[in-house]
């Protein structure tokens, strides 16, 4: 391993600051690392946190901007872009050899569908990616035009600020990286992003996550909640006879791991921008202390809550207009006065509402996370109400259908239901095809795709 023990110093010179600047924050790195208690309360250490807090951004920006130009970018500053890492003695020998070792490992994911903040702020840059919508769900173009209409900007610099690299990054730093950096951390209320020895509550190398690890959790998922992804979009091709079908697209997230020791995620936004069969954007640490399955699912259950809501509009909670968030909200307004619920059953619901703060959405975070980890595999836990609301919407695929849950006197109505529906749907777009196939057409990839759908 090469030697880390100026990693500071080098780290603040790559990023250009001057050496007034360089040995100020270099002092201040050694004042936290020196600190038995990195998350005390005292006003010093406060004040000290919150001073590394701003430097890191400031910094981060710098060294982002000067890779760019850089075809041999040092070990070290890679550690720092993917970890937050900055110092040996901050880190901890053993902790800083595990990072750099990690370092030479990380590469770009196959899929491409999972990024390092690195590799996603360069995506950004290039255009190949939009930023993120800001913590009260603004993105970039609306800000855009918004200062535009003010007067702020003319027409033209809106124009060249959409292309602008330089400041999409600055604006996915300051308006996504900051505000998730934080809120994954597993001390948010005494955070710093520098990466802290302190900060571990488990050992490091079973914590960082890598690509193959967080697809073959979520492939897991997807393979109980088949429909998960899947988006419904207008498909024409008047060449062939078809002049409109609704069929059936999988959209994956994006999944980008963020420099952080935490123990939570965030499921940013459900798509991007306003075309609904754009990806979502999940945010995890890449130092996950947490079980990624369970910590995936609620991700997932997140998600679907979110883009039935963007879908459905001001109406996501009408239950005249029939959807996932309109008949949990029903579920959860009406469940003292339904029959179908035991006393029991009642009681627990009220139980459970107090506990997620009467959030719907809590509730029913809460309620996805039991169905899959456990109602897939035929332990009940459910009451009837929400089991039947959970399968029409999010049903389980056709192996835990004809599988764990088959002969299961709960599931056997919902199952036959299901079927029904199913059958039906599969019987019009075989009709639709067959017009297609008769008239010595081939059949679009578009079309064979959601005839593997509707056969889930």
């Amino acid at each position: 391993m090469p030697d880390f023990s100026n990693s500071c110093l080098n780290i603040l010179a790559y990023a250009g600051l001057g050496e007034g600047d360089r040995n100020k924050v270099y002092q201040k790195i050694g004042q936290f690392a020196a600190l038995s208690d990195q998350g005390a309360a005292d006003d010093a250490t406060r004040r000290l946190r919150k001073e590394l807090t701003s430097y890191y951004y400031d910094i981060y920006k710098l060294v982002f901007f000067k890779t760019l130009e850089d075809p041999r970018i040092p070990e070290e500053v890679m550690m720092f872009l993917y970890f937050g890492y900055i110092d040996a003695k901050l880190a901890g020998e053993e902790n800083t050899q595990i990072l750099y070792e990690m370092t030479q490992r990380i590469g770009l994911d196959e899929e491409m569908r999972v990024f390092t903040f690195y590799q996603w702020l360069r995506l950004i840059y290039t255009c190949k990616k939009d930023p993120s919508m800001d913590e009260f769900s603004v993105d970039y173009i609306t800000t855009l035009r918004k200062l535009r209409r003010e007067g702020s900007i003319s027409e033209a610099q809106e124009r060249a600020d959409l292309t602008d690299g330089k400041k999409r990054v600055i604006f996915e730093i300051d308006n996504m990286f900051k505000g998730a950096n934080r809120m994954m951390s597993s001390r948010v209320t005494t955070f710093v992003p520098f990466f802290s020895e302190q900060v571990l509550t488990r050992p490091l190398d079973k914590s960082l996550l890598d690509y193959a690890t967080i697809h073959k959790t979520l492939n897991v998922i997807k393979a109980l909640d088949y429909s998960l992804f899947y988006r419904q979009t207008v498909f024409a091709a008047p060449e062939l006879g078809l002049d409109k079908a609704f069929i059936q697209v999988e959209v994956l997230p994006d999944i980008i791991l963020m420099p952080v020791v935490g123990t939570r995620a965030a499921m940013w936004q459900e798509i991007t921008g306003a075309k609904r069969t754009t990806p979502g954007r999940f945010m995890l640490p890449i130092a996950q202390e947490e079980d990624l399955s369970g910590v995936l699912i609620k991700l997932c259950a997140e998600f679907r809550w979110e883009l039935c809501k963007r879908i459905q509009g001001a109406r996501w909670n009408d239950l005249t207009e029939r959807s996932l968030t309109s008949d949990y909200v029903d579920y959860i307004d009406t469940y003292r006065k339904n029959r179908d619920l035991t006393q029991e059953a009642k009681d627990r619901i009220k139980s459970a509402m107090a506990k997620h703060r009467n959030s719907y959405k809590e509730m029913f975070v809460a309620d996805y996370s039991t169905y899959i980890q456990y109602e897939s595999s035929g332990a009940l836990r459910h009451n009837k109400v929400v089991r039947a609301i959970l399968f029409n919407y999010c049903p389980f695929s056709k192996v835990i259908r004809q599988g764990a849950i088959a002969t299961n006197p709960q599931y056997t109505q919902l199952i036959e239901r299901y079927n029904n529906k199913m059958n039906h749907e599969i019987h019009l777009f075989g009709i639709a095809v067959g017009r297609i196939e008769k008239a010595g057409h081939p059949v679009p990839q578009e079309l064979l795709d959601h005839k593997a759908f509707l056969e889930s």
